[in-house]
């Protein structure tokens, strides 16, 4: 996105994306100083690559991709510390409403499916413009998505054999 000042497109990049940035590592990483790392660093390379953004994808979607790149860089340099509750109740706290159970339920998704849910649900992410940030086809974003709503609703079900009757009852109706 070349412009002739650069310096204040920036400053109004930075001003929208800071939040969600932080808020989007903060449900990656479960842990505060690691969130506020990533989205630092995340910024910090979007500002050294300014020039280099063609504005072909939302500016949201671009720092999306470095922050998930960049957590994927963290989990690979060293094991992740922080401990399962620690995690869920950070990832609650970036919620409405704070339920440990669904932050629970994330926490425990594969890591593709957890990345998925909360771009495209957490973050509010096109499908699309979700599947530009983990460099996907965008039909494996929606099967990644649905697949996660799926493993959520199966974790979070009081009755799983309930929902299943359910579910295919649903089926045979279309």
């Amino acid at each position: 996105m070349q412009s002739e000042h650069p310096h204040v497109a920036f400053d109004l990049f930075y001003a929208e994306n800071a939040m969600p940035a932080y808020r989007f590592a903060l449900r990656l990483s479960g842990n505060r100083d690691d969130a506020e790392d990533l989205a630092a660093q995340a910024l910090a390379k979007a500002y050294r690559r300014w020039s280099q953004y063609k504005g072909d994808s939302a500016s949201q979607t671009w720092l999306f991709a470095i922050i998930l790149n960049e957590w994927r860089m963290l989990c690979r340099k060293r094991p992740v510390t922080e401990t399962r509750l620690d995690a869920i109740q950070h990832l609650a706290s970036t919620m409405r409403f704070e339920d440990l159970d669904l932050a629970a339920a994330i926490q425990s998704l594969p890591d593709s499916l957890r990345e998925a849910f909360l771009l495209v649900k957490g973050e509010g992410l096109t499908h699309a413009e979700a599947a530009r940030v983990v460099k996907v086809p965008v039909g494996t974003m929606y099967f990644r998505v649905h697949s996660a709503v799926r493993k959520l609703r199966s974790s979070l079900s009081v009755e799983p054999e309930l929902q299943a009757l359910e579910e295919v009852t649903c089926n045979h109706e279309m």
